[in-house]
């Protein structure tokens, strides 16, 4: 019969394997020059990339995103659709987290805990959606559990969204002022505008 100490040992090390994955990513949040309509503005860059990278992962994994905001103002991300259980102050709204200060740095700690599907990420404070910021999640099912469905021939993430030539802070300027917004002077899919994506796709 195995001794207190190697059973405890056992124990540990079947729980350290037990333990759902882990993913690390540092962001880094810039201001830079974007042309989504063929005009130059100012856009939210992550990484340098508009829009922002592409989360992939698997149900239950373990995400952990140090976000260093470089631009001169509070910024926060939210994450859509994710559930956020027992980690509701990673939500990234104002009032359930601080804003990320102009040259700080915030780590998101959260589980994508029994979900699969696709959500995205974006912006929430002064606009700034409006300048970018923003980046697709998109969650698989884990191999050892079946799917009632065969797996898809390709699959690809679509961002869709109204786009203005506006820089964000004269479209926040509106808005505060008690106005409207103006009709939107695009369409913009994963960050282009007309024909500015293509999917090959079977027939």
């Amino acid at each position: 019969m195995p001794s207190p100490a190697a059973l405890c040992v056992f124990l540990l090390l079947a729980a350290a394997r037990a333990e759902d994955p882990y993913r690390f990513y540092t962001w880094n949040v810039t201001f830079g020059d974007v042309y989504p309509l063929g005009v130059k503005q100012q856009g939210i860059l992550i990484n340098g990339q508009f829009p922002g990278p592409q989360i992939d992962a698997v149900t239950n994994d373990n995400i952990v995103i140090n976000v260093f905001n470089n631009l001169p103002a509070p910024f926060l991300l939210s994450w859509q659709g994710i559930q956020q259980r027992r980690s509701s102050w990673q939500d990234g709204v104002y009032g359930t987290n601080c804003p990320i200060p102009p040259g700080g740095n915030f780590t998101y700690n959260m589980q994508f805990k029994d979900q699969i599907g696709s959500y995205y990420y974006f912006p929430s404070l002064a606009f700034h959606k409006a300048a970018g910021g923003y980046g697709g999640i998109r969650v698989l099912s884990r191999p050892r559990i079946p799917v009632p469905f065969d797996p898809p021939a390709g699959d690809f993430t679509i961002l869709a969204g109204d786009w203005f030539k506006l820089n964000h802070t004269d479209l926040k300027g509106i808005l505060d002022s008690g106005n409207d917004l103006p009709f939107p002077d695009g369409l913009l899919i994963n960050g282009h505008g007309s024909n500015g994506n293509r999917f090959t796709v079977d027939q």
